[in-house]
């Protein structure tokens, strides 16, 4: 079974990733860059995405829903 994975990528306003340096509120250091104004996570094995502008908060989503991957526990079943 492969990996199941889910990144965070930060990204400008027009959704592009970005890829530059910035300062630590998300302000560029480098010319032609807009700065970062949100983080957007996906996963791997589903279609699923996030976007939100606190990395933090974003972290704790995609644990939640990496954990929903987990495979579920069979049933018990009684045999008489």
């Amino acid at each position: 079974m492969a990996r199941i994975t889910a990144t965070i990528n930060p990204v400008h306003a027009d959704g592009t990733d970005c890829t530059h340096k910035v300062t630590t509120t998300g302000k560029p250091k480098e010319a032609g860059c807009t700065g970062r104004s949100a983080y957007v996570a996906t996963c791997s094995a589903c279609s699923w995405t996030e976007t939100n502008s606190i990395k933090a908060a974003l972290e704790y989503v995609r644990d939640t829903h990496l954990r929903s991957h987990l495979a579920k526990p069979a049933t018990a079943t009684v045999s008489a």
